[in-house]
């Protein structure tokens, strides 16, 4: 249901177990009261508005209940320990051992109350299967027409009845098919309204696996204090007999606490065990008739094709009446596509030839320019050739004429040398100068012979 906060006006979405209580606001964290909606109204569809009622927690004991019995019944039982001929036989191990077995015992019975209410939850989850959710009288099959009153049906149900999860999960599913008249819709709505239910059942074992799990602990703590006491108690003088005999009584009572302890906690672990075990599976067992009964008694009756005519249906009947007007309509329609189809295909034929023409008279001209290329190339290679023959030969011909111009101007020069050299050889004879090697020796001579 939507509500306007009456101090910030902000819209809030208020389920049905909130009605009757005071909730805070979200936004400006004002208080305001929730009150139940009067009766349901029609809706412009002709349909009820329904807001349902508040569901309490089907899965999850009241956890105070569940504290004050398991205190109750903690001090009975102790208190029964201190009774003579119990306490003479198994009363101490309960009440003479410290604190650690007082703490077991009342986890003990906090997790036993809270197993027997867990139990008592799943009988009325059991005796709601009994009920008659789908009465014949209405219907056989649950349709757009019939679905109301199945609704109806539900609702006029007690109240302690109604508070279970068959009876809501069913009435959710009837409102769902109701407003959108769709079976696979119902039916993911069932199939996760399952998964949820077996999630909440889990959870509500948690607080008893505590318990379960922190007994034995506290019977170990036991042991350890009951060690260190008798530990403690060895400190003394050994030549005192009544010292050594009180630290005697001090060692075997630290044992015995260690012990009695570290037994008392596994004991009622162990008898807490099977109770849990056993109503952890008549709970799963439970749910799975609970989902049983929606796949085999409520999905089979959906029926989301029959009851009051689909508004649409009109349509499709006068769009019969004007069938062979479509028919003519599409013929005229597919006669001109053919038409269009056959222009389509010349065009697309010519275009075909036009092309491959193109492509014969470009492939011609490539060949022929390609041709006219490779000449050019070839004659262009011949006169390379020619130049450098040309130029080779030329080349060739002015180093000869060089070579013996050169050749013939160096004797000229050498001769020339070696007549000035004769000439000074000369001149030094007369003078009376003695030359050594004569006239045609050493380098002069050379020259000379050159």
């Amino acid at each position: 249901m939507l509500i306007a906060c009456s101090h910030c006006q902000a819209n809030l979405d208020i389920s049905p177990d909130l009605y009757g209580q005071v909730v805070q606001c979200p936004v400006c964290n004002g208080k305001l009261k929730i009150d139940a909606p009067a009766e349901d109204l029609p809706t412009l569809t002709g349909k009820p508005v329904r807001h349902g009622w508040q569901e309490s927690d089907h899965a999850n004991v009241n956890a105070l209940h569940a504290f004050l019995i398991g205190l109750v019944l903690s001090v009975v039982w102790l208190s029964c320990m201190y009774i003579p001929p119990v306490r003479a036989s198994i009363g101490a191990i309960f009440v003479d051992r410290g604190w650690v077995d007082f703490a077991e015992t009342w986890f003990f019975f906090w997790g036993m109350a809270i197993i027997y209410l867990k139990f008592q939850k799943i009988k009325h989850q059991e005796r709601s299967l009994l009920l008659n959710l789908f009465p014949s009288n209405i219907s056989e099959v649950v349709d757009s027409s019939t679905v109301g009153a199945f609704i109806d049906n539900i609702y006029d149900m007690p109240a302690s009845m109604r508070d279970s999860i068959i009876v809501n999960r069913i009435r959710k599913a009837l409102e769902l098919f109701e407003a959108r008249n769709s079976k696979s819709e119902t039916e993911a709505m069932l199939n996760s309204s399952s998964a949820v239910d077996a999630n909440r059942a889990t959870g509500s074992y948690a607080l008893t696996k505590v318990f379960l799990w922190a007994i034995p602990i506290l019977g170990f703590i036991g042991t350890v204090q009951g060690l260190a006491q008798a530990v403690s108690s060895l400190n003394i003088d050994a030549s005192d007999p009544a010292a050594l005999k009180a630290a005697i009584g001090n060692l075997t009572g630290g044992l015995g606490v260690a012990f009695d302890t570290t037994l008392l906690g596994l004991i009622l672990s162990m008898f807490m065990s099977f109770p849990l075990a056993l109503v952890q599976k008549k709970d799963e067992d439970a749910l799975t008739l609970i989902d049983v009964f929606c796949t085999e008694k409520l999905l089979p009756k959906l029926n989301e094709e029959s009851g009051q005519p689909d508004p649409s249906a009109d349509t499709t009947l006068a769009q019969a009446e004007n069938l062979p007007e479509m028919v003519n309509s599409l013929s005229k329609a597919h006669s001109t596509f053919l038409e269009n189809l056959n222009q389509a295909t010349l065009a697309v034929r010519q275009l075909l030839h036009d092309n491959q023409k193109a492509a014969t008279e470009l492939h011609s001209t490539m060949a022929q320019a390609f041709s006219a290329s490779n000449n050019q190339l070839v004659e262009s290679q011949k006169a390379i050739n020619r130049s450098f023959t040309t130029a080779t030969d030329q080349l060739t011909k002015s180093a000869t004429q060089l070579i013996s111009q050169t050749e013939g101007e160096l004797n000229s020069s050498l001769r020339r040398i070696a007549t000035g050299i004769d000439s000074f050889n000369e001149s030094m004879k007369r003078s009376g100068v003695p030359v050594q090697g004569g006239g045609g020796g050493g380098l002069f001579g050379l020259f000379k012979k050159n």
